[in-house]
């Protein structure tokens, strides 16, 4: 797809903000009180079993430590060099603007690669980081590791750790190090906000009458399959007799132009499909617009992940979506700078992620009106002054 067919997850975003929405509904429901029910309803006790799991990630996520404390200060005034995967995207100017606050802090060089998205592109950015001898690249949100293996290579003859932010599950972390010989991974939970907890809210919301349809991106892999995976697996688990998925695969790069018309097509096909699921929520755009064209409006409705403003304002909207899941860019941007630290210093780097938060209309109010994409997660000063304490230095 040019130089979109390696797009990393944050980045699946871009184009949203060009997007519109139209038309509103008041159908939008929660997960607190269900929808159409099925002959059967949920098993007993799965239905208060999900609500308490969802009540869960509806909470203001508090900070917890990476990992070990440790001193910081070995680190201080070594250069990070920094490639995202596209310069102009919402989510990487986010992370981005967060990560080099925590460097100052932390007293280290940053130094910004702006790019396009070419993977070219993210190939020359390798060459200069090695050649001006940084002590750590940071693969930021993420450019394909995949595209850039003799890059990597090269790096590690040279002595430069590079580590990938954002592109892997938590899941993948240890296949993904041993694939690409990365050094360290900062993981998302993919799997777990857009494939476990979408799949939770739409059972909870229809008394575990569940027919979904999966919007896949077949150009994200591993991460879209074990999305579509979870999902299924879920509703397995949970109401096997009475909940079904399917999926519409299409690479990422043709979801502006053929989703919409092949989920209306599906939509047509079977009226009993009551939920549409894509990986990520670029595609709650034309799924809405593939509902509004199927006449769909009252029955089908949006679960979704990644929490960029546009599909926030949707579910604020009432547009078709009842849920999504997002997560703190700026905190990502303060932990991806904990996990180069770790490694500068010394120290053995962590697992570890940044939390998520389920919104729906209990708690959208929080981010604002309109939304703003960082708020609704908290103060920042506490996980600023989390880390900074981390590293010596609160």
């Amino acid at each position: 797809m040019g130089k979109r067919r390696t797009a990393g997850i944050g980045a699946c975003v871009a184009l949203l903000m060009l997007a519109t929405a139209c038309g509103s509904d008041d159908g939008s429901g929660s997960a607190s009180s269900a929808g159409a029910k099925s002959s059967g309803g949920c098993p007993s006790g799965v239905k208060e079993e999900l609500q308490t799991k969802l009540d869960k990630y509806r909470a203001v996520p508090a900070f917890e430590a990476p990992g070990p404390a440790f001193d910081a200060s070995k680190a201080q005034g070594k250069k990070i060099f920094n490639i995202p995967l596209l310069s102009t995207d919402t989510f990487n100017q986010i992370v981005d603007k967060a990560s080099e606050k925590a460097a100052k802090a932390a007293g280290l060089q940053f130094v910004q690669y702006n790019n396009e998205g070419d993977p070219s592109q993210w190939v020359a950015g390798m060459n200069q980081a090695i050649s001006q001898k940084a002590d750590l690249i940071i693969l930021e949100g993420g450019p394909d590791p995949g595209a850039l293996k003799p890059q990597i290579a090269a790096a590690k003859k040279a002595g430069i750790p590079v580590i990938s932010t954002h592109r892997f599950d938590h899941d993948a972390v240890d296949q993904m190090l041993s694939e690409f010989d990365l050094d360290a991974i900062v993981p998302a939970n993919h799997y777990l906000g857009s494939g476990e907890l979408t799949a939770d809210y739409a059972m909870v919301n229809s008394d575990c009458n569940v027919n979904a349809l999966i919007l896949e991106a077949a150009d994200v892999q591993p991460t879209s399959a074990g999305i579509t995976s979870r999902f299924q697996d879920e509703l397995k688990k949970y109401c096997p007799d009475s909940c079904k998925a399917t999926a519409v695969n299409m690479p990422f790069s043709d979801w502006a132009q053929k989703a919409a018309g092949e989920m209306q097509s599906k939509l047509n096909q079977d009226p009993k499909i009551n939920f549409i699921a894509p990986n990520f929520d670029q595609g709650a755009i034309y799924a809405r617009k593939a509902i509004l064209s199927a006449g769909a409006n009252d029955r089908v409705k949006i679960v979704a992940y990644n929490g960029s403003a546009p599909v926030m304002q949707m579910l604020a909207d009432e547009q078709s979506v009842i849920s999504e899941v997002g997560e703190p860019l700026e905190w990502l941007g303060w932990q991806n700078i904990d996990q180069a630290l770790r490694i500068l210093s010394g120290v053995p780097p962590t697992t570890a992620g940044t939390p998520i938060r389920l919104f729906d209309k209990s708690n959208i109010a929080e981010t604002g009106d309109p939304v703003v994409q960082t708020q609704g997660y908290g103060e920042a000063s506490a996980y600023e002054n989390g880390f900074k304490q981390l590293w010596g230095l609160g």
